[in-house]
Formats: C-alpha cells, sequence, structure tokens
C-alpha cells in the first residue's frame, strides 16, 4: 500500500492535536489552581529527581538558578508535519510559583514520536520576566543538552537560559527545542 505525499500530510497534520489534546487547561479560579497546584508539583518533583539521579551535576546549576521549569512529560509526534506539548511547573528560588506550558510545531521531513521530560533552567531575575512575562520561545536552531552523568558541567546559557532533555521512550531522540513557545502562568491568580 503506498502512502502519498498527501496522505502523509494529512497524517502529520493531525498529529499536531493529538499531541497539544495531552495540555491541560489552566484553572481561572484560586482554588481551581491550588488544587491543580497539589495535582502536579509531586510530578514535577518527581521529574526533577529522575534528571538529578541522571547527572548530580544539575544539582548546582538549579540551587544558583533564579528559577527553573520542569515539564515532566512532553509529547512529540511528526509525520512530515509534527508537534509538541507539555504540561510543566515554574519554580523560583526552589518553590511552586506556578503552571507552564510548551506547545511547538514544525514542517519538514520527519516521522516518529517520542516522550521526553524538559528542564529550563533561568539564571537571573531579568531572564525569569522575560519568560514568565509573556509566551517565551526559544529561537530556531536552538538545542538542548541531553542529560547523562556530567552534562551540565558543560551547560551553555543564551541570555540566562539553558535546557536540558531525558528521553522518557519513543523513536525520535532529538534535542532540537526551537520554535517551541512556552507560556507561563502564575500560581496566585487573584
Amino acid at each position: 500500500m503506498r502512502l502519498t505525499l498527501t496522505t502523509a500530510l494529512l497524517a502529520g497534520l493531525l498529529t499536531i492535536p493529538e499531541v497539544l489534546l495531552g495540555c491541560g487547561s489552566v484553572p481561572t479560579t484560586q482554588s481551581g489552581m491550588n488544587a491543580k497546584m497539589e495535582t502536579v508539583v509531586p510530578s514535577a518533583n518527581q521529574a526533577v529527581n529522575a534528571m538529578l539521579a541522571k547527572d548530580t551535576s544539575l544539582k548546582p546549576l538549579m540551587d544558583d538558578a533564579y528559577g527553573y521549569i520542569i515539564f515532566p512529560s512532553v509529547a512529540s509526534g511528526a509525520l512530515i508535519v509534527g508537534g509538541q506539548g507539555g504540561d510543566g511547573v515554574v519554580f523560583k528560588n526552589g518553590a511552586p510559583w506556578g503552571l507552564a506550558k510548551l506547545a511547538s510545531g514544525s514542517i519538514g521531513f520527519q516521522i516518529g514520536g517520542e516522550s521526553f521530560t524538559e528542564l529550563v533552567v533561568i539564571q537571573t531575575e531579568d531572564a525569569f520576566t522575560a519568560v514568565t512575562a509573556d509566551k517565551f520561545s526559544f529561537t530556531a536552531g536552538v538545542n538542548a543538552t541531553a542529560v547523562k552523568a556530567g552534562a551540565a558541567l558543560d551547560a551553555e546559557f543564551s541570555n540566562g537560559i539553558t535546557a536540558f532533555v531525558s528521553t522518557n521512550g519513543g523513536l525520535m531522540a532529538s534535542a532540537a527545542i526551537g520554535g517551541q513557545q512556552i507560556s507561563c502562568y502564575p500560581a496566585n491568580v487573584e
């Protein structure tokens, strides 16, 4: 059975909504936000601990950071057209600050799917403000560092920001994060 370009494009276009549907909604009331934070913070802490177990050199980097965002599970899928999506938690000075949403789309030769954990480390207050104030986008061509023993020692910051990924499973295994958009929502909605 032959797969035509039109069929491949249609299948790829259908992949993006499926990936992004995994992203939950952001509560609009304080009680809703409190309940959501109680649900997502434990999985965020587990994801951080799993990354620290793979690379202990991340700990001093995170301890010195003004903040960080952890996306415990980012889903990525592609067939010509691709997309990524995930929910995360923003930490400021080591304490939960709010929620984050990650979304991305791309067109080009690509096929596969994966799930990965992404950690965005933010060095300074200015960088934290830039990321959390509005939709933040990584520029095209930006790559994250794959988490493995000692990888954080060679971390390169751009405008006070760097990112790490740890593959949870799948067949794409790309560390390209350029074009990802991150939207942040403070836990205090009032």
